[in-house]
């Protein structure tokens, strides 16, 4: 497989996954490739699910109180540790 092919085959690898980029960290044998980051980071919910879950647009969760599940729109970035 020569240098042209090969980098071809990653861009549709990367290009067919539905969402958002995957998520790139540096570790010091090389780079890791993550399709979600999983944490406590902000994220944009892309929806919520009663009694108790934000889902995140990268497909992790969040339990949260239901008064905070009720508070919380879709499309806003939210704080949270998600898993």
């Amino acid at each position: 497989m020569n240098a042209i092919t090969h980098c071809l085959g990653i861009t549709v690898l990367f290009s067919s996954c539905a969402g958002r980029p995957p998520v790139i960290e540096a570790t010091p044998n090389g780079a890791v490739v993550r399709s979600a980051r999983i944490g406590v980071y902000t994220k944009a919910v892309l929806t919520k699910k009663e009694p108790d879950t934000l889902i995140a647009d990268d497909g992790t969760i969040c339990r949260v109180p239901p008064d905070r599940l009720r508070d919380t729109a879709a499309n806003t970035l939210v704080y949270c540790n998600w898993q």
